[in-house]
């Protein structure tokens, strides 16, 4: 297994990849994103992104955003794991854990003391992940909305 930084290589592999996670977001929205964050524009929502390969074929990635704080945290700004993914079929080889160390050494050598990451309150396969991986719970959160008419 080798875990790198995206390249331009990879646009198409790491779109699909994220349309696999974030299943109800546009597809084509989500190329674009890959596609302007390895042409070089300055993104919001991510500042580093790191590829999973097994014999030369993508199965997993993991984006870090630096965000102004994250609940829970102490340090400002923090990177924030924004999206983490490994394919089914690759899980329960350390293919996660190996991406989640990349994010925690580029967080390191840019001197950041903490990485923040979150999930669905019922997303218990994520939040068992995070869990092997070091993270402590902080909060839960249940958001609410009404439409006022």
């Amino acid at each position: 297994m080798l875990i790198r930084a995206v390249g331009p290589a990879d646009e198409a592999a790491w779109a699909l990849l994220r349309s696999r996670l974030w299943r109800s977001a546009d597809a084509a929205e989500l190329v674009a994103e890959a596609r302007a964050f390895l042409d070089g524009t300055t993104m919001p929502t991510i500042a580093a992104v790191f590829i999973a390969e097994e014999e030369a074929t993508a199965v997993g990635f993991l984006e870090l955003a630096v965000r102004s704080f994250s609940d829970g945290c102490d340090s400002m700004p923090v990177p924030h794991v924004e999206g983490w993914y490994v394919e089914p079929f690759a899980r329960g080889k350390g293919v996660g854990r190996a991406l989640m160390e990349s994010a925690e050494s580029w967080a390191r050598e840019r001197g950041f003391t903490e990485l923040a990451s979150d999930t669905e309150p019922w997303n218990e396969r994520s939040i068992a992940a995070h869990a092997r991986c070091g993270f402590r719970e902080t909060e839960r959160l249940v958001k609410f909305c009404k439409t006022l008419r």
